[in-house]
């Protein structure tokens, strides 16, 4: 299975996608790594900036190599792995995925940035799940890049449900994707999420959270990436 993995990996096309995504990361501020991806839909610098804007929000934490972090709705685990790359101190990041096909690349990306003891897990599941006692106030701080789009509010490809899971709401939605982070974010914990506002749907998705906020977290604009809000999460003790 692993020399299966690795050739299909290492395709000309894959190449090609390393190689356009080293040019990319030339416009960075900080060069990190030549990530593995399923050709059919490529991350964005989304997540490398959103990496980079949590990475310096979490700097003045006084241990964090006892924070325990969760990277939700990870994909290939870039957002995850460029918060460790700028944090390295971070000792346990767990990466959810419901699309298993994401699993091989993730392996890869993993096995080039892995120069500490740090434990990068994999958990292949739908985030719905994570309500249940088991996850409960599991995590000290959760970063997401989920998808960008509700059902119904663009143009699904006829052909590609790995690309249509990827930019729609479509194996959960939204609001089981807030009420699964408040669930198994600790007291005083923090969670960042990058959300379009919404407004060309006639939807405004700060307002939105807050609501499904009240009496557990308090919910602000952090920053914004190219023009999409971080929107932040602080758990009520």
């Amino acid at each position: 299975m692993n020399d299966l993995r690795d050739s299909q990996l290492q395709t000309p096309v894959d190449s090609l996608i390393i190689l356009d995504n080293k040019k990319q990361m030339i416009k960075n501020t900080h060069y990190s790594y030549d990530y593995y991806q399923p050709k059919d839909y490529r991350f964005s610098l989304d997540s490398v900036f959103l990496a980079q804007k949590v990475a310096e929000a979490l700097k003045s934490e006084l241990h964090p190599e006892d924070l325990r972090v969760l990277d939700l709705c990870s994909g290939c685990g870039v957002v995850g792995l460029e918060l460790h790359f700028h944090l390295p101190s971070l000792r346990k990041i767990d990466f959810l995925e419901v699309q298993e096909v994401y699993l091989p690349y993730f392996e890869k990306n993993v096995e080039q940035a892995k120069k500490t003891d740090s434990e990068f897990n994999f958990l292949h599941m739908n985030y719905a799940d994570l309500l249940n006692n088991d996850h409960r106030e599991k995590y000290d701080v959760i970063v997401s890049n989920p998808p960008y789009f509700f059902q119904g509010e663009g143009l699904l490809s006829p052909n590609n449900d790995f690309k249509n899971r990827c930019r729609f709401f479509i194996d959960s939605d939204f609001h089981n994707l807030i009420q699964a982070t408040l669930f198994v974010l600790k007291p005083k914990g923090r969670a960042f999420i990058l959300a379009r506002p919404g407004t060309h749907h006639g939807r405004d998705l700060l307002e939105e959270i807050k609501k499904l906020s009240v009496g557990f977290a308090r919910v602000q604009i952090m920053d914004e990436v190219r023009g999409t809000n971080i929107i932040e999460l602080i758990k009520e003790s």
